[in-house]
Order: C-alpha cells, then structure tokens, then sequence
C-alpha cells in the first residue's frame, strides 16, 4: 500500500504542474496563482515521493503528501460554487481527495 500511496503522489504532484501551467496559458486572462498554486503543490507532492521512497521508513514523505494533498481539497472545496466553470475545481478537489486517502492509507496500513 506505501508503494500505491507514493507513486499516488507522484502522478498527482506532476498533474498538479501541468494544471496550474495549462490555468495560465490556456485562458484569455492568464492566472498566475494558478501556475504559483498548482507548480508549487506539485513540486511539493513531488518531493514528498522522493522522500517516501528515500527512507527506510516513508512516513515521513507520506505525512507530507497528506497534508499538501488534503489541504488542496479542503482549499478548493468552496470554490466550486465560486466558479463559472466549476469542471476543473471538481476535478482538482477529486484529485486531490483520492490521493489523500491513498496517501492515508498508505500511512495506516504500511506495507
């Protein structure tokens, strides 16, 4: 389940860059918090992986997947009433919700 709950964080952290890089080219009006927002909790997802699989123990790396990943749903959440289009923040919040509980998981069950 560790190994689930890493490579979780992996695909998300890499998803979260390319989300937050496709929020600031695609729109007419580029959003910058979405490149600075979705960069910054992508590299951090990502170096959650690295230091998951580092350890000899990845409780580390997954508390920190957690966190970042749970924070980001929780953070979302209220937008999706917020927005015009809300297809991308249900996506993030969806996203975001799965690999919590993946990461979660990982930390309640270990191996």
């Amino acid at each position: 389940m560790v190994e689930a709950a890493r490579y979780s964080l992996l695909v998300y952290g890499v998803l979260m860059i390319v989300g937050g890089i496709l929020g600031y080219v695609i729109p007419k009006t580029p959003s910058k918090i979405s490149l600075i927002a979705g960069c910054a909790s992508g590299v951090l997802a990502i170096v959650a992986f690295l230091i998951a699989g580092a350890e000899s123990s990845p409780t580390a790396g997954l508390a920190i997947g957690l966190v970042v990943s749970a924070g980001i749903a929780v953070m979302m959440l209220p937008r999706i009433k917020k927005a015009k289009k809300p297809q991308s923040t249900i996506l993030i919040v969806v996203l975001s919700a799965v690999t919590a509980v993946l990461t979660a998981l990982g930390l309640a069950l270990g191996n």
